[in-house]
């Protein structure tokens, strides 16, 4: 148990803004000394032998609480580093995710016979002129019509609008230089049951753009549709695939350790790295699935190295919770609505360590999801 004066130096630390009040002060003091006394969380917490930070972790547990008591974000971080450094692996927790994902919500509007659900892409990736050395972003979209029956195939559209955004050199520079920028081109075609996709492309390699701007922002390529995807798993699930996952992160969290990405076990459990694409991949093509999309992010908050944001705002705005993870060369970030657990944001940068680097996103994402009659394109 802590002391008074350790509660009462913590608290104050927290709250060192002007004017705090008292009475929220006592609130929160009250939360601490509950929380000092529960049980331990639902999910086993373990860690490689190393040295023992007791307080360190207590103290940032205590930030935890006090934060949701006054309504702030919270950002945590899973790590256990040591003589032998992180453990890649093993389930571990900074803040339990009844704390930091307390408020996420999966809520689905549900579909009547004959209606989709439309999820939509809109991606701006960087490229680089390999002649030229000029560095644009593109900007693509993917669109999907996800039917209401389960034995239909899914209509695709994939659309490179031709808009480009010029962050170092121009289209004559690149041109001059035998670079070639891609032009605009709609593909069409099918997923799922119904045969391969049938392409009705147009493009013009070298013609000049549509449109340029000069904003340094970036985002990802989707997944291109010009054949049928690979087999169902974890990065490309099919509704079978997702329905008999189970809605509980311990559950999920075991998965997510020993499969493969086509769901079969492993006898080597995956890396950090590995469980967040696997998770993001759910989430991505989750909708329908509210429980098991919020079991999902429960599940990826107690993977050592993630960090969980609650601060964070969807593209349009409203309440959001972000997840990174940093990897030696870039940071992959995305962001799911507090109401829907569904992934509005999706993109990485590289690290600014990285000698070299461009100082804008390699892609970023936005994503978004709603229910229409219209099928998609003929």
């Amino acid at each position: 148990m802590w002391s008074e004066a350790e509660l009462d130096e913590a608290l104050a630390d927290l709250h060192s803004g002007p004017e705090t009040r008292q009475d929220e002060l006592a609130r929160a003091r009250a939360t601490l000394l509950r929380a000092a006394g529960e049980p331990e969380a639902e999910f086993p917490v373990t860690a490689p032998p190393a040295k023992k930070r007791t307080g360190a972790w207590r103290w940032i547990a205590a930030a935890a609480a006090a934060a949701l008591v006054s309504g702030g974000g919270i950002v945590a971080t899973n790590a256990f580093i040591g003589g032998t450094g992180q453990d890649p692996a093993a389930p571990a927790t900074v803040a339990s995710d009844d704390d930091v994902l307390k408020y996420l919500r999966g809520a689905d509007v549900p579909l009547a016979d004959g209606q989709y659900r439309l999820l939509t892409e809109s991606v701006w990736t960087t490229r680089f002129g390999k002649r030229s050395g000029v560095v644009y972003q593109t900007h693509e979209i993917l669109e999907r019509w996800f039917p209401s029956a389960r034995d239909r195939g899914t209509r695709t559209r994939f659309t490179r609008t031709g808009e480009i955004r010029w962050i170092k050199g121009n289209y004559e520079m690149a041109k001059s230089h035998g670079d070639l920028i891609p032009g605009a081109t709609i593909e069409t075609g099918w997923e799922g049951s119904w045969g391969p996709p049938t392409p009705q492309t147009t493009s013009s390699p070298m013609a000049p753009p549509l449109s340029t701007t000069t904003t340094p922002n970036v985002p990802e390529p989707p997944v291109s549709t010009r054949r049928n995807p690979p087999g169902s798993g974890w990065t490309n699930p099919s509704k079978e695939f997702l329905a008999e996952l189970p809605a509980d992160p311990t559950k999920l969290l075991d998965r997510l350790r020993h499969d493969n990405r086509s769901g079969q076990r492993l006898d080597e459990a995956n890396t950090a790295p590995e469980i967040f694409e696997m998770v993001f991949g759910a989430l991505r093509l989750g909708h329908g699935f509210g429980d098991l999309r919020v079991a999902l992010c429960k599940a990826l908050a107690r993977v050592p190295g993630v960090t969980v944001d609650t601060s964070v705002t969807t593209p349009d705005n409203r309440p959001g919770v972000s997840f990174s993870i940093t990897l030696p060369d870039r940071t992959r970030t995305f962001v799911v609505d507090l109401a829907t657990a569904q992934v509005v944001r999706n993109r990485a940068t590289p690290n600014p360590a990285e000698p070299g680097g461009p100082e804008t996103a390699s892609f970023d994402t936005a994503m978004s999801v709603v229910v229409t009659d219209d099928g998609g394109p003929p």
